[in-house]
């Protein structure tokens, strides 16, 4: 079951939100349950942090703001899928600050709905996906959205996560096919970033969101960094094969 939010306050885009989702989960076989509210207020009386994930924002509300809804949500550490709805892209920037998946002009077009649901579920799928490590006797399961970067110090591969350290014997080599491509760069012959966690870089490192540096190669330098910046042009632009 897929549960889904739907924040507009015009009853004709609400009858057309419904329409469509209905539409494309008979044909995708999907299983939702859609809630509607009709102002911000309504929303947050009925919200809780992960009890959708799907969001559907208008931006323009009589009682609030989209965006401002939106910021709330990540805010709590929500990390559900968010789509605005707007009459234009004047807070586009913002959107992409918040990882919005989509943005849908009015009128609503059922095109454009199912392509948002399309990368929201796509996305859905890809929180969920992990990868499984011998740590020792044990086996260890890694949600691939919550690694920051790999770094192998004496012959030991040590995966950096949001919540702790694992280390392994696993080459580095056979962790990068587990790993799967973008969003992962092997950027050195010692090391994997996930590119979602680059706070900044220079002409030597990347800087981690953890505040930890990975080292650039001098040799490739200019490549890898040119990497990295298709990788971020790629997320901007929304395209599916920038993984978030």
């Amino acid at each position: 079951m897929v549960y889904i939010a739907v924040c507009e306050d015009e009853q004709e885009h609400q009858e057309k939100i419904s329409i469509f989702i209905e539409k494309y989960g008979t044909i995708n076989c999907c299983d939702f349950r859609v809630s509607f509210f009709c102002s911000a207020d309504d929303f947050w009386e009925h919200y809780q942090v992960g009890s959708f994930n799907i969001i559907f924002l208008d931006i323009y509300l009589e009682d609030g703001n989209g965006v401002e809804i939106g910021k709330k949500i990540r805010n709590l550490g929500d990390d559900s899928q968010i789509v605005f709805i707007t009459s234009s892209r004047d807070f586009a920037i913002e959107g992409f600050e918040l990882k919005a998946r989509h943005y849908i002009i009015k009128p609503i077009a059922e095109e454009k709905l199912f392509e948002a649901l399309n990368r929201c579920l796509t996305m859905l799928r890809e929180d969920t996906k992990t990868i499984q490590i011998s740590n020792g006797k044990l086996e260890v399961a890694i949600r691939l959205k919550e690694i920051i970067y790999v770094e192998v110090f004496n012959k030991i591969s040590i995966i950096h996560t949001l919540n702790e350290e694992i280390k392994t014997y696993m080459p580095l080599s056979q962790l990068e096919n587990l790993l799967g491509g973008m969003p992962f760069l092997r950027c050195h012959r010692c090391s994997i970033i996930n590119m979602n966690f680059v706070e900044d870089y220079t002409n030597t490192d990347f800087i981690m969101k953890n505040g930890d540096k990975v080292a650039i190669p001098r040799s490739n330098s200019v490549a890898v960094r040119q990497q990295y910046l298709d990788f971020v042009f790629t997320k901007v632009r929304g395209e599916p094969s920038a993984k978030q």
